[in-house]
């Protein structure tokens, strides 16, 4: 009779190892994807928050330029610079021509 020839093994690794490798270089793979993603979602955040206060200060000052614009047309304002500053008054019914056409 002859003896059993020895079995080979392959460096010493269990069967398998090769798949719980591949899953954990996946795992790893996986939580750097969630940890690059929390951060960029984060800059995005803040990056909209700056923008949302450059827009809230961008709608105050167009606020403050329609009132100086309502202040700036006022009919009161008109009549008194055309009165005191260039001497322009109501005509007399008298002094008013009226044109056909």
């Amino acid at each position: 009779m002859t003896a059993p020839a020895p079995q080979s093994r392959r460096s010493g690794l269990p069967a398998g190892s090769g798949w719980l490798l591949l899953v954990a270089v996946l795992v790893i793979v996986s939580a750097l994807a969630v940890a690059f993603s929390a951060h960029w979602s984060r800059q995005l955040l803040n990056e909209l928050a700056g923008e949302m206060d450059v827009r809230e200060k961008a709608q105050a000052e167009w606020g403050r330029l329609v009132l100086e614009q309502s202040t700036w047309t006022a009919y009161s304002r008109i009549e008194r610079i055309a009165t005191e500053q260039l001497g322009m008054k109501v005509p007399e019914p008298s002094d008013v021509i009226l044109v056909q056409p």
